[in-house]
């Protein structure tokens, strides 16, 4: 439970246990019939940080789910007790409010809807639903689940015909990680819609297998899972080897296997490609021309990007998904005419210049070495720039560094053989820019 949740909650048990004579008897709560409330001045108030709370109070048997959820402008938290004993708070999402639980045992719980801080008031609805609790069948189509687990859990699905479904795994306790096997298919996914985890994929009638766990295989806590029939939006189509072309977006459903752009490039242009996802932690690689470049996260969120010059040619793209997931994606790429002040292009021994770094971008330049010896590799910025450099030789790496020149600079200091080579400079920290200079001399 996030420390927050945690100190929200006791402060609620504070004030319960402080000013119980003017606590109010809790009001009864029953499944699926809504009751209304408001939080104002009036109400009991937590002494620890201000906020106020109104009760309601349910009978639960052992081992019974149920979601409380609250709507209406209130900023809300809710909070479970059994006994005077916390039970469970709910997240801090910024929305609705909701809080689902699998009662330890039986008894009678008190819910505490409260201001998320001492400026949150307002009308609110609160509602109690039950939820399909899991109890070791088969997870069909249609179904929900709610479980504790303190290791990875495996449990069986059982699709009935064929179509395309989304299955997904949530907690508020840990980072989920879902697996799905079975009929010729292994996939994983980990970081979907923040760290909870969903696989979007066309499945044939059949058995499977899936495996609820957690990063580095560590839960502790609750989760939901569910199945459901899935449709594509208008456009979509699974995802398939095939052309780029320059400001036209591609949208596909990503299977769990790589899949490959050609793009064409007919003069020296700025590109920049852009791979989202809300529903994969998408991966780009991009090749070509002496060209080897990849990224994970440099864009918004867990998206792609890749910012570079490119001489004219023919290039792959390669889209993929970090965790090998399963879910739509867009593609784009945009080139534009490359800024006089960019980095990249020849670079010339003895001759260090200055350049501009475009953000996330990565600047690529190539030199010649005319006799063997020791050469030093530069780069610095006064701009902040966390500068990283990359050698190349033969489009095999020859050297790398981050921070040997110093705070944030750059240097490589190699034995260099007489021949060609391709040096790029970058920022270690993705989607940063500003000017630098780079130079390459022999020692």
């Amino acid at each position: 439970m996030p420390v927050r949740n945690t100190a929200l909650a006791m402060a609620v048990l504070a004030a319960s246990a402080t000013a119980s004579a003017a606590t109010p008897t809790p009001t009864p709560l029953a499944l699926d019939q809504p009751v209304r409330g408001e939080i104002t001045s009036a109400d009991t108030i937590n002494w620890r940080d201000g906020s106020r709370s109104e009760l309601y109070a349910m009978r639960l048997d052992e081992g019974q789910g149920v979601r409380f959820e609250v709507g209406g402008p209130l900023q809300a938290q809710l909070t479970l007790f059994r006994d005077g004993d916390l039970v469970q708070a709910s997240g801090d999402a910024r929305d609705a409010a909701s809080l689902a639980i699998r009662a330890p045992r039986a008894g009678r719980y008190v819910l505490a809807v409260s201001g998320r801080d001492a400026s949150a008031y307002g009308p609110f609805t609160l509602t109690a639903t039950a939820m399909q609790v899991y109890g070791g069948d088969a997870l069909e189509v249609g179904s929900t689940i709610t479980d504790w687990a303190q290791g990875p859990r495996t449990i069986p699905l059982r699709i009935a015909e064929d179509g395309v479904y989304r299955i997904r795994m949530a907690s508020d306790d840990f980072d989920t990680v879902l697996s799905l096997e079975g009929n010729g298919i292994s996939l994983r996914s980990d970081d979907a819609e923040g760290s909870n985890s969903m696989l979007t994929m066309p499945l044939a009638a059949g058995s499977y297998t899936l495996l609820a766990s957690g990063f580095q295989d560590t839960m502790g806590g609750q989760y939901e899972l569910s199945v459901a029939a899935h449709a594509l939006p208008a456009g979509v189509e699974p995802a398939a080897d095939g052309e780029l072309v320059p400001g036209r977006d591609i949208s596909a459903l990503y299977q769990g296997q790589p899949v490959r752009y050609s793009l064409r490039v007919d003069g020296r242009r700025l590109l920049r490609l852009d791979l989202r996802s809300s529903e994969i932690d998408p991966a780009l690689r991009l090749e070509g021309n002496g060209v080897s470049l990849e990224d994970d996260d440099s864009g918004e969120m867990l998206d792609a990007r890749i910012t570079t010059v490119l001489q004219p040619g023919d290039y792959t793209v390669h889209s993929s998904a970090f965790d090998s997931g399963a879910g739509v994606y867009t593609l784009s790429a945009a080139l534009s005419e490359v800024p006089a002040d960019a980095g990249g292009g020849p670079l010339q021994v003895g001759q260090a210049r200055t350049a501009r770094l475009m953000s996330g971008a990565t600047d690529r330049y190539s030199f010649s070495i005319p006799r063997a010896g020791s050469h030093l590799v530069e780069m610095s910025s006064e701009d902040g720039v966390d500068s990283l450099l990359r050698l190349f030789r033969d489009g095999e790496e020859v050297a790398m560094d981050d921070d040997s020149g110093g705070g944030l600079d750059a240097r490589i200091e190699q034995a260099l053989q007489p021949g060609d080579y391709t040096l790029e400079a970058s920022s270690a920290v993705g989607g940063e820019g500003g000017r630098y200079r780079i130079g390459v001399r022999r020692r």
